[in-house]
């Protein structure tokens, strides 16, 4: 039950792809397995041109941390291009989606609250 973790190092770290976004894989972090009750953090990556479908959390917040890469990021209807240090919040009941653009892939840090089930 690992609870200092090294991005650069996920070997052993359990993993997950969601069936609704295609070139994705996650890394859980904070989670139920380590302890974690009322949040979960995972480590993302996107192949360049996988996207995660528009879709909404009911119950959850969630919030993502560009690590590296770049997306196309819609909120709502509103589009953005994100990059490295860009931080976005999406609040419960709101539309989202992502996709993968350029060259590598897109990393990222996500965290919802509370924790969808595993």
């Amino acid at each position: 039950m690992k609870r200092v973790i090294n991005l650069g190092d996920m070997e052993g770290q359990p993993t997950f792809a969601q069936g609704d976004h295609s070139g994705t894989i996650n890394h859980r972090l904070a989670w139920s397995g380590n302890g974690a009750t009322n949040l979960a953090v995972w480590h993302g990556n996107i192949d360049p041109g996988g996207e995660a479908d528009e879709h909404s959390h009911a119950d959850e917040d969630q919030a993502f941390l560009i690590l590296g890469g770049e997306c196309r990021f819609w909120l709502d209807d509103e589009e953005s291009r994100l990059g490295a240090g860009d931080f976005v919040f999406v609040p419960k009941g709101i539309k989202h989606r992502v996709i993968s653009v350029g060259q590598e892939a897109l990393r990222l840090l996500v965290i919802l609250a509370p924790p969808v089930p595993e």
